[in-house]
C-alpha cells in the first residue's frame, strides 16, 4: 500500500480519526502511532518487520551504551555504525560485492564462487538505517540525551508517512514533538493539504505520463528513437525524477503535518540552482544534511586545507551515489558529481585569492547573466548526470548519449501531448511555489464541510486524470 491509492486514503483516514483522538492519553497515542506505523509497512511484508525491530533494539541499546560508559563510547559508536551498515550491505549490496569480488579474482586466475542468496530489498531500509544512524551519533556528540523510552526510539524508527523515503528526520526535533502527547492542533491545516494534493498530481499526473509514454521506452531501446524523441526524453526524466520523488516528500509533509508532526524541508527549487553546490542544497535536502553532518564534517570537512576539501566532497559524492544503488552507474553519477563540486569549490577558491573584491554597480548586469547562464549549465549538467542514474548499466547509458546525437536518424512521429506535457511540467516547477499558495488560499476561504467536499472532489479528480497503471516511486529502489 502505497500513498497514491484509494486504500491508502483509507487507512491514513482511520489513523487520522484516532491519532486526535487519542491525544489526551499520550502513553496510548504513541502506542498507536507504532501499531500503525508497524501496520502500515506490514502491508508491503510483514517478514521485515523484524529487521525494522531489530534496528530500533540494536539502536536504543546503542544510544544507552554511549551515555552510560563515556570511555568507551567512540568503541560504541562504531559497532553501532558498523552494526547498522552491516544490515545496509547484506541486504543492498552483498550481490554487487559477491560479482565484483569474482570478477576481480577471475583477473589472477582464482575462480572462486562466494554463495548466492536471493535478497529482496526491504523498503525504506536505507532511509530508516540514517535515521538510526544520525541518532546514535547525535547521542555521542551530546546533542542529544539517549532516549530510555524504547517506545519513543521505535517510533522514530518506523514513524510510517517517512519510512519509505523520507525525508530523513532527525531524533531531535523529532523527539520534541512527540512529547506530552505532541501538538494539540493541527497546524497549516490547508497548506498540508494542498502538499497532498499537489504532491498526488507530481507523481500521478505528470511523472507517471511521462514515465509510461516517453523515459521508459526510450531509455530502454534509446538506438531506435530519433535524436529528437532522444531529447524530450533527457529533458522529461528531470521532470520525472523531481515531481517522483518530490511528489512523495510533498505527500509524506503533508500526512504528516496532519498528524500534528512539523517534518523538514527536502527540496526547494533545485533546478533553479546556479551552481552544483547550490543545486545540493536545494535536492534531498535532508540527506545532503545528512552527509554533511555525519560524514563530510568527521572527515574533516574544510577545516584542513583546501585539498582536504576537495578529497572530502570526492568521498561523500561517491557515498551518495553508492547511497541510491550497487550498481556502476550510480557510481559514474556520483562521481560526475563529485569532480564538478571540486571544480566549482577549485574556481570560489581561487576567485576569493586573486579576485576577493564585490561585484556591484555596472558588474552587477554580467554578474544577473553569469547567474542566468549559470542555472542553464546546471540544469544541463544535471540533467545529463541523470542519463547513467537511470539507464540499466553503463553500456544503456552510452547508448542514449550517441542517440541523442544521431541525427541521421530519420524523425519519427511522436505524441504531441507529450511536447505538451513536458512544457506544462517546467511551467508547474516554476509556478509550484504560487500554486501551492493560491490553493491554500483558496481552501481557507472555505467552510468545514466544503472544504471536506472540496478535498473528497479534488482527489478523485486527481485520481481520474491520472495513468491506469501506476509506476512504482522511483526512489523506493534506494
Amino acid at each position: 500500500m502505497v500513498f497514491p491509492t484509494v486504500e491508502f486514503f483509507a487507512f491514513f483516514t482511520f489513523a487520522l480519526i484516532l491519532n486526535w483522538a487519542l491525544k489526551p492519553w499520550p502513553l496510548i497515542w504513541r502506542l498507536f502511532l507504532l501499531f500503525i506505523s508497524y501496520l502500515f509497512y506490514s502491508f508491503w511484508d510483514y517478514r521485515f518487520l523484524a529487521i525494522l525491530i531489530w534496528v530500533s533494539v540494536l539502536n536504543y541499546f546503542i544510544g544507552l551504551l554511549i551515555e552510560s560508559s563515556p570511555k568507551f563510547k567512540k568503541l560504541t559508536l562504531f559497532f553501532g555504525v558498523i552494526a547498522n551498515l552491516a544490515v545496509l550491505v547484506l541486504f543492498k549490496y552483498y550481490d554487487f560485492f559477491r560479482i565484483s569480488a569474482e570478477s576481480f579474482m577471475a583477473k589472477f586466475g582464482l575462480f572462486f564462487t562466494f554463495p548466492l542468496f536471493e535478497i529482496i530489498l526491504p523498503l525504506g531500509l536505507s532511509f530508516y538505517l540514517f535515521r538510526a544512524i544520525s541518532y546514535i551519533a547525535d547521542v555521542y556528540s551530546r546533542k542529544i540525551a539517549a532516549n530510555h523510552s524504547f517506545l519513543d526510539l521505535s517510533l522514530y524508527v518506523a514513524f510510517f508517512p517517512q519510512i519509505f523515503s523520507g525525508p530523513i528526520m532527525r531524533a531531535p526535533e523529532f523527539f520534541e514533538q512527540i512529547k506530552n502527547g505532541g501538538p494539540k492542533k493541527i497546524e497549516n491545516l490547508t497548506e498540508n493539504l494542498t502538499l497532498i494534493f499537489v504532491g498526488l498530481f507530481k507523481k500521478l499526473v505528470i511523472s507517471s505520463y511521462l514515465i509510461i509514454n516517453l523515459t521508459d521506452d526510450v531509455f530502454a531501446v534509446p538506438e531506435n528513437h530519433s535524436a529528437l524523441v532522444v531529447w524530450l526524453a533527457f529533458f522529461a526524466y528531470s521532470l520525472v525524477i523531481y515531481f517522483d520523488f518530490s511528489g512523495y516528500s510533498d505527500m509524506a509533509n503533508g500526512f504528516a503535518g496532519l498528524l500534528g508532526f512539523k517534518p523538514p524541508l527536502n527540496f526547494n527549487f533545485p533546478y533553479l540552482a546556479s551552481s552544483i553546490k547550490e543545486f545540493w542544497r536545494r535536492w534531498h535536502i535532508t540527506l545532503s544534511n545528512w552527509m554533511r553532518d555525519y560524514v563530510y564534517i568527521p572527515l574533516g570537512g574544510n577545516r584542513k586545507g583546501n585539498l582536504r576539501k576537495y578529497v572530502n566532497l570526492m568521498i561523500i559524492m561517491v557515498l551518495v551515489g553508492i547511497w541510491h544503488g550497487a550498481s556502476n552507474q550510480y557510481i559514474i553519477w556520483g562521481s560526475m558529481h563529485g569532480i564538478a563540486l571540486v571544480l566549482f569549490n577549485v574556481g570560489e577558491d581561487l576567485k576569493k585569492r586573486f579576485w576577493p573584491g564585490v561585484i556591484s554597480g555596472a558588474n552587477r548586469i554580467i554578474a544577473s547573466l553569469g547567474t542566468f547562464f549559470g542555472v542553464v549549465f546546471t540544469f544541463l549538467f544535471v540533467s545529463f548526470s541523470w542519463i547513467f542514474f537511470r539507464s540499466e548499466n553503463i553500456d544503456g547509458a552510452r547508448k542514449f548519449i550517441a542517440a541523442m546525437f544521431d541525427f541521421a536518424k530519420p524523425a519519427e512521429p511522436f505524441k504531441l501531448y507529450i511536447a505538451l506535457l513536458i512544457l506544462f511540467g517546467f511551467l508547474f516547477f516554476l509556478l509550484e511555489k504560487t500554486i501551492i499558495k493560491k490553493l491554500s488560499d483558496f481552501q481557507d476561504f472555505l467552510p468545514w464541510p466544503a472544504l471536506a467536499v472540496f478535498c473528497v472532489i479534488l482527489i478523485l479528480i486527481i485520481f481520474k486524470i491520472g495513468p491506469d497503471t501506476l509506476p512504482p516511486f522511483i526512489y523506493f529502489n534506494f
